[in-house]
């Protein structure tokens, strides 16, 4: 069981408050880490954090970040000391890992799929993040789309030809086309009834765990988290404060 990310004693400040404090998280490979709390405990936070994305205000106050399957380079270093330069360089320094060992999938498929792009376009984009290309094109994107329970011809369409569910599972195949090592997914249940809620939660368990990648799932849904995730993060929100997602 390998490690995939190892965030520990994650801390992030605004000037007047705290808005996560001490956090440890790891990702494991084909398995599925939950982050949970109410609104404003710093989930959203927290996940850009361990993809290097921290902002300057609020800014990084402590906590180290490794990548243990590319070296043990704590990716967190010197930044809080450099202030807004060492967060530009964060970000800066880690911007090759996503979307390739790192794949986001943002709360709405609206976000994650660019409506004036077809999905097929978007999907050749995120297998053009991959260490080595496919052989051939076109059967990954079908391979893709028929994981995801998506005809072909799905890649031919523009998102809003698409019904909600139909979006939410081509935001899933773009997310997974650029074949990476953790997918995080952040509340990929938003706004959808309760039967396809736990349709799409099962699809992404099942093809995340099919390409062996690890899933940080964040989500307010107990029963979810109770029923697929192996570990689990609780984050409270911080007395105080406010809009952290």
């Amino acid at each position: 069981m390998s490690e995939l990310i190892r965030l520990r004693q994650l801390s992030v400040r605004a000037p007047d408050r705290v808005l996560v404090e001490a956090v440890d998280i790891t990702v494991f490979g084909g398995q599925v880490t939950a982050l949970c709390g109410p609104s404003g405990a710093g989930k959203s936070l927290t996940a850009r954090a361990c993809m290097g994305v921290v902002d300057v205000l609020p800014g990084l106050a402590g906590g180290s970040l490794h990548f243990p399957e590319r070296g043990e380079q704590d990716w967190f270093a010197g930044v809080a000391a450099d202030g807004a330069r060492g967060h530009v360089r964060l970000a800066r320094d880690t911007a090759a890992l996503r979307g390739g060992y790192i794949s986001y999938s943002p709360q709405a498929a609206s976000s994650a799929l660019n409506p004036g792009r077809t999905v097929g376009r978007q999907m050749e984009i995120s297998v053009a993040r991959r260490a080595t290309p496919p052989k051939d094109l076109g059967a990954t994107l079908r391979d893709l789309l028929h994981e995801v329970g998506l005809p072909g011809r799905a890649a031919a369409s523009l998102p809003g030809e698409l019904s909600g569910g139909q979006c939410q599972r081509a935001a899933l195949a773009v997310a997974m086309a650029s074949d990476p090592r953790v997918l995080i997914a952040d509340e990929p249940e938003t706004g959808l009834d309760p039967v396809l809620r736990r349709q799409i939660v099962e699809l992404l368990l099942a093809v995340g765990k099919a390409h062996g990648c690890g899933i940080l799932l964040i989500s307010h849904h107990e029963d979810t988290v109770e029923r697929i995730a192996e570990h689990v993060v609780r984050l409270e929100a911080p007395r105080g404060s406010k809009g952290a997602a």
